[in-house]
């Protein structure tokens, strides 16, 4: 492989104007391919992938989207399974491993991360998430159980008012997550 192919970027087309490294590194240090995890071609057959993530939605995901497809959230831009690369210069002490997360829905605008959480959660990996995450400017505004009515009612009142509380950013600007990239390259290529 050529070294400018390691500087390659790529736009998830729901995604306009956020462009992401082709390649990352993990917390080993090793460079990997973050496009062919995250975005591998339609036939793939991993897991885990962003396009699987869109395309089956869990019950309390269907629940958000119908409100953001009625235009509940209007004007405000919002992402589903928004990526956000881990950085080892900015990783914490106490986070393991991973590469990378995906924001159940992101609003730019007031950098503002809403998390279904379902009982799979872990509320200490969630914590970390979260300290980790306010280091980039992002609040992390976490929901329950949103097929319940009561949950449905309280937390969306919670989330209006936070939502009302935060100025908008007008031309909010895109993450650069190539930083632990192009130290290393600088380094070992």
């Amino acid at each position: 492989m050529k070294k400018e192919d390691y500087y390659k970027e790529f736009i998830f087309p729901d995604i306009p104007g956020q462009k992401y490294p082709v390649y990352a590194v993990g917390k080993s240090g090793k460079i990997v391919n973050f496009k062919a995890i995250v975005y591998p071609s339609a036939v793939s057959c991993k897991r885990f992938t962003r396009r699987k993530q869109l395309r089956f939605r869990s019950q309390q995901s269907k629940i958000f989207d119908a409100l953001i497809n009625v235009g509940y959230f209007d004007p405000l831009i919002i992402y589903r399974e928004f990526p956000v690369i881990i950085e080892n210069s900015k990783r914490l002490p106490e986070m393991k491993s991973g590469l990378f997360w995906l924001l159940d829905y992101y609003f730019p605008e007031l950098k503002l991360s809403v998390e279904l959480d379902s009982d799979l959660h872990c509320e200490d990996k969630d914590a970390v998430r979260d300290r980790y995450l306010g280091q980039l400017g992002i609040e992390v505004f976490r929901i329950k159980d949103l097929h319940k009515e009561a949950v449905q009612k309280s937390k969306f009142k919670e989330l209006t008012e936070l939502m009302r509380k935060k100025t908008p950013i007008k031309n909010p600007q895109p993450f650069i997550f190539t930083t632990d990239l192009y130290d290393k390259l600088r380094n070992k290529i």
